[in-house]
């Protein structure tokens, strides 16, 4: 996944709320006699809204470069992760402080705020920012599913592309062999019948990429609506308290009219412009870290891939050469722990053709970490440089004395053109083995095992 690609989603996920982002400065009301805020106070919310409008950057360009860590990358989505954190705590910090500006101003201007405008002011406004808040949640939940259904799309349209080279192979081998004197009917068959197969798996391919787009689509509608519903709801809070005051001045004298001093009138709907303009930088402002960490976390899952495939690179060679480990002294100890977690996890996943999937469930729930790679031969060199695992091959000079294993040891197969993923499997003490599921001890492969046990 290229940088580009990783900067459209970007780009897409906050192109919505540019015109959000664009802080608009408020000029300060001159002090007068009146004046309950003055200007330097005034001045300092000023300056601290700018502030709350700003985000950290993430050049991806060096995220994405080799010279950055996977830790690196980790530390950049937790750094998110806790702004995220922080741009809401002193947002909080921040509208508090205006609605205490507000209460200031009222308590001087007029000693007591009418109680019934209160009630109604504090009644709407909670359910104009509960709205606001639900829809943005709704908005991040649908940015969160156009995001992981663009990826998804990208990744089918790899496989159909690999599907698709696939076949002109094979309509090539077929093209070679029927101009042989003597072609090999069945040969010809069978690379006919995968044609069809693989023909079949874009089909199917084409309708997955399809039905995200489709999921796209009514996301990014369902985001219109809630855009325009926020905009309608930032507008009715925007005159809130006027339109409460208009109403509380049709029903009272003058002397209760709270709003006479147009100074103070003032103020107020700066003070309540700042408090929609802080809600919304942190609307945005959230929006914009949640995708740096959903993009952060593709860079993580890229840089894994790469690291997993050098180390297939490195290791699937046509003559793999591992070492077999040295000789264990004494009896090789059985690990009744592990091997019942291996027979629990076995049992309940019940697969085949997932093997390494099952043995690292089992180490992630027994050890706490996992054999990260896509084939299970590619477990031999990570077992092989563990300091907590010792390779004790040498011990089975026979594949058929494998099955006399203890429980716990870990069985792993080399690779072959007709193996190409290897296998692996953790010997339950009985002649058995487990790993997506429970068959009798592997040990007739075809390649070179290796047996590791788990030092005490």
């Amino acid at each position: 996944m290229s940088y580009d690609y990783i900067s459209s989603i970007l780009r897409r996920l906050t192109a919505a709320n540019s015109e959000e982002e664009q802080v608009t400065q408020k000029q300060s009301i001159n002090s007068t006699g009146n004046d309950i805020v003055n200007s330097v106070y005034y001045k300092t919310l000023e300056d601290e809204l700018v502030e709350l409008s700003e985000t950290s950057e993430t050049d991806y360009n060096e995220m994405l470069s080799e010279s950055t860590t996977i830790e690196e990358v980790e530390k950049e989505i937790e750094a998110k992760q806790q702004e995220i954190v922080d741009k809401q705590t002193e947002t909080d910090a921040y509208i508090e402080t205006c609605r205490n500006a507000i209460e200031a101003i009222f308590a001087k201007g007029t000693d007591v705020i009418p109680k019934e405008v209160q009630e109604k002011y504090d009644t709407e406004l909670d359910n104009i920012l509960n709205n606001i808040a639900y829809n943005t949640g709704t908005i991040q939940e649908n940015l969160s599913v156009i995001t992981e259904n663009a990826i998804t799309i990208e990744q089918v349209n790899q496989e159909i592309e690999a599907r698709r080279q696939e076949i002109e192979e094979k309509e090539a081998e077929i093209k070679s062999l029927k101009k042989k004197s003597n072609p090999d009917e069945d040969k010809i068959s069978s690379l006919q019948d995968e044609i069809s197969s693989l023909n079949l798996e874009i089909s199917i391919l084409n309708v997955i990429a399809s039905n995200a787009q489709k999921t796209i689509d009514t996301a990014e509608q369902c985001n219109s609506s809630l855009y325009s519903e926020n905009e309608t709801l930032s507008e009715s809070q925007q005159g809130l308290m006027s339109r409460l005051m208009a109403e509380y001045y049709e029903t009272h004298t003058e002397e209760d009219r709270v709003y006479e001093d147009s100074g103070l009138k003032a103020q107020i709907e700066n003070l309540e412009g700042n408090i929609q303009t802080a809600s919304n930088n942190l609307t945005v402002n959230t929006i914009k870290l949640t995708a740096d960490i959903e993009l952060l976390t593709q860079v993580k899952a890229i840089k894994e891939q790469q690291a997993a495939q050098k180390a297939a690179a490195s290791s699937s060679s046509s003559t793999p050469s591992y070492s077999t480990g040295g000789t264990y002294t004494g009896d090789l100890p059985s690990n009744t722990t592990l091997a019942a977690a291996a027979e629990s996890m076995a049992s309940s996943m019940g697969t085949t053709g997932w093997c390494l999937k099952g043995v690292n469930n089992t180490l992630e729930q027994v050890y706490g970490f996992r054999l990260s790679y896509n084939s299970a031969y590619q477990a031999i060199p990570a077992l092989q440089s563990r300091s907590d695992f010792t390779e004790v091959t040498n011990q089975y000079k026979s594949a058929s004395d494998l099955k006399n294993l203890p429980a716990g040891a870990i069985v792993v197969w080399e690779n072959s053109s007709n193996h190409p993923h290897g296998h692996i499997s953790i010997a339950l003490g009985d002649g058995r083995e487990a790993s997506d599921h429970i068959q009798s001890q592997t040990v007739n492969y075809g390649t070179q095992y290796h047996v590791f046990i788990k030092n005490s």
